[in-house]
């Protein structure tokens, strides 16, 4: 078995149980689209888009990632930085962090961080949110618009990532406006 499918089937096991928002789909689900689209656009896109939301969703942390990561024959370097990619994707401003925070406030500081984010962390966070985009329109439409915009708002200062990516970002946003404005959606 290759690194990649060890890796998978450790991912899903952590995640075991948890379903998407308001579906019935295992939540491992996400995690493959993002990886998926994530692997051609950046290095070890697949393996950061797998784990993205470990630090987030489930009790790993990032010594457990790591010793994982080199136990399924990721050489030390690489289970380096796909863990500190996962930390950079990993929200820091919760409202357990900091409470005194508003939603927006903390949102707004979680944007400020990943604007200092390496290329290949932002090009998993374009992957994530072309596939929350899909589960929004799908499943959330109520408010869409709102999170549309913001994620416009995010991607126009998220510029360092996989150009390809972030423009099929962008143009899926902006047609998804498009038709929320023109009252087609």
């Amino acid at each position: 078995m290759e690194p990649a499918e060890k890796l998978l089937a450790w991912v899903k096991e952590r995640h075991a149980g948890q379903k998407i928002k308001l579906t019935n789909e295992p939540y491992i689900n996400h995690l493959l689209n993002v990886a998926v689209m994530a692997a051609p656009a950046a290095h070890l896109g697949y393996e950061i888009g797998l784990c993205h939301d470990l630090f987030e969703e489930t009790p790993v942390a990032g010594d457990d990632l790591l010793m994982a990561l080199e136990s399924f024959g990721y050489a030390k370097k690489e289970a380096t930085a796909i863990v500190s990619a996962v930390k950079e994707l990993t929200d820091m401003f919760t409202a357990d962090a900091y409470p005194d925070m508003t939603k927006h406030e903390r949102k707004e500081n979680e944007a400020d961080r990943l604007l200092n984010a390496r290329p290949e962390v932002q090009t998993v966070k374009y992957c994530d949110l072309l596939d929350n985009i899909q589960w929004m329109m799908r499943y959330d439409r109520k408010h869409a618009k709102k999170y549309l915009e913001r994620k416009k708002s995010l991607l126009g200062s998220l510029t360092k990532g996989d150009p390809a990516t972030w423009r099929k970002a962008m143009v899926v946003i902006e047609h998804h406006l498009t038709q929320m404005n023109s009252g087609e959606a």
